[in-house]
């Protein structure tokens, strides 16, 4: 389990998929929603955050290029780039300021979103993968993708 002497932020991945949006406008408005999610954060959250602590954001492995072997979703797969892409460009920009961010991925989790699939995991089992990723982030690590079970992701 962490520490929690550490101070943290969480950015989380917004999707705004509708049907009958078509997949580009979905990312239009996910890069919004994205883009106000991190202003917010640059105007209030980041400029308090000390040495030591820590960024997360939220992001899925369909936002990973090359990951992607099934194609279609472009909408959802294209505000999980820009989300990772943020979060790597904060990770160059914080790291002075000795502050880590890490981009993760939660895991194909039993949730209302995948209809509870049977090939996923407990959200308890991904909150805790998600924990030990949190803890292991360093400013040695920062700006890393990854999968709530450690595994490092492709960009």
């Amino acid at each position: 389990m962490p520490s929690f002497q550490t101070s943290y932020a969480v950015v989380i991945g917004i999707s705004s998929y509708q049907n009958g949006i078509s997949p580009l406008q979905t990312a239009v408005n996910d890069a919004r929603a994205i883009a106000h999610a991190l202003e917010t954060e640059h105007q209030y959250t980041i400029p308090n955050l000390q040495p030591g602590s820590k960024l997360v954001l939220m992001t899925s492995r369909m936002g990973s290029i090359g990951d992607n072997t099934s194609g279609s979703s472009y909408g959802y797969r294209m505000s999980k780039v820009a989300l990772s892409m943020a979060g790597k460009s904060l990770a160059h920009d914080l790291q002075p300021r000795g502050i880590a961010v890490a981009i993760l991925h939660p895991g194909l989790v039993q949730t209302r979103m995948t209809n509870f699939t049977t090939g996923g995991i407990t959200p308890e089992a991904s909150v805790k993968g998600l924990l030990a990723r949190i803890d292991e982030l360093s400013l040695e690590n920062t700006g890393t993708f990854w999968h709530a079970n450690g595994e490092v992701l492709p960009w």
